[in-house]
């Protein structure tokens, strides 16, 4: 098989997790999601710089020699992202070398957004004032990533058209026992 690194991103209750789970059930491609970045996100603001730095990139060597596939729900473009919007320091070059080698492995990144924010409500007051500052630099990540990207909008939360649009970006096959 094909290897497969598709990485969902975008602001705060668009669907990802939905998404990446309907999309890995229907493929057949592993999902993960860390699910220690709540724990940190505001207690530890160290945490993401150094997941860049030495997780994102060991992840990226195991996949390099793998040839693994895998559905990320958030990876280091959600470093790119919310460092700038929280102020956070980072390491750019390290965000750059990651995208460089997901070039090369062929990762597509799938921007999810909607054109409204103001119904949304996350977790973190500090997210929900910077809603439409986090959706305007993922855009401008649009720009700066090399990666493949399927831009991907919610607004009708229509999972059927949300996966076969994904499919088709990132040229997934999707098992068609359950294809829309």
């Amino acid at each position: 098989m094909t290897q497969r690194v598709i990485i969902l991103e975008g602001v705060d209750r668009c669907g990802k997790t939905n998404i990446g789970k309907e999309l890995s059930h229907r493929s057949g491609v592993p999902y993960f999601k860390n699910s220690d970045e709540h724990k940190y996100f505001l207690k530890d603001p160290k945490y993401f710089i150094n997941a860049i730095r030495y997780v994102d990139t060991y992840f990226t060597s195991y996949l390099e020699a793998s040839k693994a596939s895998v559905i990320l729900d958030r990876a280091w473009p959600s470093e790119w992202v919310y460092s700038q919007a929280l102020g956070r320091t980072t390491d750019f070059a390290v965000l750059r070398e990651l995208d460089d080698r997901h070039v090369a492995l062929g990762t597509t990144i799938v921007l999810v957004h909607r054109s409204d924010y103001s119904k949304v409500k996350d977790d973190y007051d500090v997210v929900n004032d910077n809603l439409q500052k986090i959706h305007d630099l993922y855009m401008e990540f649009s720009e700066w990533t090399r990666c493949r990207k399927v831009l991907l909008n919610v607004d009708d939360e229509d999972l059927e058209r949300e996966i076969h649009h994904i499919a088709v970006g990132a040229g997934l096959p999707l098992n068609c026992r359950n294809n829309p």
